[in-house]
C-alpha cells in the first residue's frame, strides 16, 4: 500500500544546496545568517555567558555590517530562545532557572520519543538511510579529540532536529529546536560529553528506528536521553534535567 504520510515525499537534507550555492555571497540574508551563526556559536559555547548584554553598536563594529542586519540576526536568536530583548534595556543572553530547564527537558523528551515512534512506523527507507549516514558522521565527530569545541554541540543538535524534520511536522522541529538550543546555555552538555559514550551511540538509535518497532524505538530514545543518568546514579533533579544524547 502506498504511503501517503506527509513526510514520505519530503526532499532529503541538502536537496537545495545547489540553489543556495548560486546566491550572491553579499546578500542581506547571507550577511544576516553569518552574524546569526557566529553569535549562536558564541552563545552556545559559553563565550557569551547567560545575562550578558549584547550591545548592537558593538556588534555592528565587530561584524562590519549594518544595524538592520544585526537586528535581523538578534531576532532569529530570540526566536531560538537564546536571547531576550526588553524595551529600554536592550538584548541579553537568556538566563534560565533550574526549574525552567527541568520543565523544558521533560517537553524535549516527550517530543523526541514521539518523533522516533513516528519514524519507526512511517519513515521511508531512503530517509532512514540518510539519517543513519548522519549518525555515523556525528559519532565520528564526537569521537575525535581536539578541534573546535563549539562544533560538536551544534552538530549534535542538528542531528536531533533532522530526526524531527524527517517526520514532516514542523511544530515538532520548531519546539525541539527552542528547548534544545536553550539547554546548550548551561554546562550540562559539556559535562555529559565527558562521560564515555559508545562509539556508535547515535547509530544505535537510528538502527533501532529501522527495526520498525515504535515501542522499541521509544524505549531506545528514552535510554539515549537518560544515558548520563545511568552512568551517574543518584543524580540530582538539576542534573537529570541536563541528561542529553
Amino acid at each position: 500500500m502506498e504511503n501517503h504520510h506527509p513526510y514520505s515525499s519530503l526532499p532529503l537534507p541538502g536537496a537545495h544546496a545547489g540553489f543556495r550555492a548560486m546566491l550572491p555571497i553579499d546578500t542581506f540574508q547571507t550577511k544576516s545568517s553569518r552574524v546569526y551563526s557566529e553569535l549562536k556559536r558564541d552563545i552556545t559555547s559559553g563565550a557569551y555567558k547567560p545575562g550578558v548584554h549584547l550591545v548592537r553598536r558593538d556588534l555592528v563594529k565587530r561584524f562590519g555590517v549594518s544595524l538592520s542586519i544585526v537586528n535581523e540576526a538578534l531576532g532569529r536568536l530570540g526566536n531560538d530562545g537564546l536571547v531576550e530583548t526588553k524595551e529600554m534595556y536592550g538584548t541579553r543572553v537568556i538566563s534560565l532557572s533550574t526549574e525552567t530547564l527541568r520543565d523544558e527537558f521533560v517537553l524535549r523528551e516527550a517530543i523526541e520519543r514521539h518523533v522516533v515512534q513516528l519514524l519507526a512506523e512511517h519513515g521511508t527507507e531512503e530517509i532512514l538511510g540518510e539519517l543513519l549516514t548522519e549518525a555515523e558522521t556525528l559519532d565520528r565527530c564526537l569521537n575525535e579529540a581536539g578541534g573546535d569545541e563549539s562544533r560538536p554541540p551544534l552538530l549534535h543538535l542538528e542531528f536531533h532536529l533532522k530526526l524531527a524534520r524527517a517526520t514532516g511536522f514542523g511544530a515538532l522541529e520548531d519546539t525541539l529546536k527552542r528547548t534544545s538550543m536553550r539547554a546548550l546555555l548551561t554546562t550540562r552538555w559539556i559535562t555529559n560529553q565527558k562521560i564515555p559514550h559508545p562509539a556508535d551511540f547515535h547509530q544505535q538509535l537510528v538502527r533501532e528506528i529501522m527495526r520498525r518497532d515504535p515501542a522499541a524505538a521509544d524505549r531506545k530514545m528514552h535510554d539515549h536521553l537518560h544515558f548520563a543518568d545511568r552512568k551517574a546514579p543518584g543524580a540530582s533533579p538539576a542534573r537529570a534535567a541536563g541528561s542529553d544524547g
